[in-house]
């Protein structure tokens, strides 16, 4: 299993089993070619890091993050925008291995601050954040906003 960097705009169609299963209702019931399309119009590839989490030669878990607010080059705070795991390989540890990778990249590019965001109704995302020791950093009614500080953070091995 390894975690490889893609560069440049990824080929979004190439990961949509993975776009489904982290699609929140919330954001309407569309098409494959919709979500692949918000995707690519959503992506910045001067600020957006994405990895893919490749078994077998089979992408089964990927991970997005930003520069936040992206139009600051010089911010020091990064910003989950995308984290899944194919639904047949969910709950066996590789969300937890897909965060503590997404981390130690912040960390290594010397952000002080993540901020990741959870559904409400998305208990597995929830889960995930406070098994990795991330605070409440704001509650929406239909959200809550994770913080970390990837520099001071012990991570599992």
């Amino acid at each position: 299993m390894e975690i490889k960097e893609i560069t440049g705009l990824p080929d979004y169609s190439e990961i949509i089993e993975l776009i489904n299963a982290e699609w929140p209702r919330e954001f309407g019931g569309k098409t494959d070619d919709e979500k692949i399309g918000e995707m690519v119009r959503s992506h910045q590839v001067q600020t957006d890091t994405v990895k893919y989490l490749i078994e077998e030669q089979k992408i089964i878990g990927f991970y997005r993050y930003t520069l936040w607010p992206r139009k600051n080059p010089d911010s020091d705070k990064a910003h989950t925008m995308d984290i899944a795991v194919i639904p047949a390989r969910q709950n066996q540890g590789l969300g937890i291995m897909l965060m503590t990778d997404l981390i130690k990249d912040c960390r290594e590019k010397d952000f002080n601050q993540l901020l990741s965001r959870s559904m409400r109704n998305n208990p597995g995302s929830i889960r995930l954040h406070q098994s990795l020791d991330f605070t409440v950093y704001l509650e929406t009614e239909d959200s809550i906003v994770w913080e970390i500080n990837p520099q001071f953070m012990s991570l599992p091995n």
